[in-house]
């Protein structure tokens, strides 16, 4: 009898491992997260899954897939310059920003390392910000006082909202921090110098700015509908380059909606290099390349089509997955995520080796 129990138990522990050991149809990979793809063929641009969260650590919580044999250093970081004043401004959200990611494995970073002492790179991406906030703060749109401001006499400074600044058109400028290596602390109200503090706080209703006036001798009111700018001065005399990404935080964008907010920082400079969105299934390169031709990079089409041969990449599973469906595969993006729109140490490299090359193909740089 026991002989009888020991064999039926055998065959059906069997039955249950072969009803266990069937191979997953889609996709055809270990990775487990469950990120749905899109199929849309239309032309609106939205930010993937993944929301685009603001770096708050300089902990360094991404990954490399072990299958890269390229090897990995961070940038060292460059201290002497031909001209400090003479800057190229890598204009973004967290995607130049550099969530979660030390700062030497930053695209700035590794784009300053390879520039060397030519240009001082400077870091104006700031995780969370909208297209309209980042064009604010490169003063490429115009933005004023939502209400008027008074301070009393002898009154230095007085709070303000993180809304409190507005467009043209009237909408609200929201900033996250404060503008990362490009501070928004000197700003410039109807021509008149001020400062502005960030006061933060864990209650996000409790943020906002403090604004500091050098003078409390009498009485002060700032009208509504002052024009604001923000002085760069003591950072700057003059932008050599602008690169730019921006739009993944503002949900759905039409491409044409997307490059127009492109021209607006563009106008400031001839020199410039416009980064196609990667971030969203709607591949708008077609559109970004007629709009600004041999300026504009395509960092979705290396990722897919040329990254794994250049930087001996052995492509996984649900790297082939990814390709098919036209994303960046997961062996470049953070943590390796499927469809996470940030990306990890070795995709920050790929992305500042491809805009140095841009910048030596167009004459920015040596």
């Amino acid at each position: 009898m026991k002989k009888f129990l020991s064999l039926f138990m055998g065959v059906i522990l069997l039955l249950t491992l072969v009803g266990c050991g069937g191979q997953p149809s889609n996709p055809p990979d270990n990775n487990k997260q469950d990120v749905s793809t899109n199929s849309s063929t239309n032309s609106d641009l939205s930010s993937n899954s993944s929301s685009n969260l603001s770096s708050d650590t300089n902990t360094n919580s991404s990954s490399v897939s072990s299958d890269t044999k390229f090897k990995l250093e961070g940038a060292k970081a460059v201290t002497k310059f031909d001209d400090p004043s003479v800057v190229v401004a890598c204009w973004g959200d967290s995607l130049t920003e550099g969530m979660a990611m030390p700062k030497f494995y930053t695209y700035p970073q590794q784009l300053q390392a390879s520039i060397g002492s030519q240009y001082r790179v400077i870091n104006a991406g700031v995780g969370g910000e909208k297209a309209d906030a980042i064009l604010s703060r490169a003063n490429a749109i115009e933005i004023y006082f939502s209400k008027s401001v008074t301070l009393a006499k002898g009154e230095k400074q007085c709070l303000l909202s993180l809304t409190s600044f507005v467009t043209a058109e009237g909408e609200e400028i929201t900033y996250r921090g404060f503008g990362n290596e490009l501070s928004l602390n000197d700003v410039l109200i109807n021509g008149k110098s001020y400062t502005l503090q960030y006061k933060n706080s864990e209650e996000p209703e409790d943020r906002g700015f403090y604004l500091i006036r050098n003078d409390a001798s009498s009485e002060l009111t700032i009208p509504a509908g002052a024009k604001v700018k923000f002085d760069y001065s003591s950072k700057y005399s003059k932008i050599h380059c602008n690169i730019i990404l921006i739009g993944a935080n503002d949900g759905e964008l039409s491409a044409e909606a997307l490059i127009e907010k492109y021209n607006k920082l563009i106008a400031l400079n001839k020199n410039y290099i416009a980064v196609v969105p990667y971030y969203s299934e709607v591949n708008v390169a077609k559109e970004f390349k007629e709009a600004f031709g041999d300026k504009a990079l395509d960092l979705r089409d290396y990722f897919i089509n040329h990254a794994d041969k250049d930087y001996d990449v052995e492509l996984s599973g649900m790297d082939t997955y990814c390709i098919k469906k036209g994303i960046v595969p997961i062996s470049y993006t953070y943590k390796n995520k499927r469809g996470d729109c940030h990306l990890n140490e070795l995709g920050y490299k790929i992305f500042a080796d491809q805009v140095y090359k841009k910048g030596v193909e167009l004459g920015y740089w040596k």
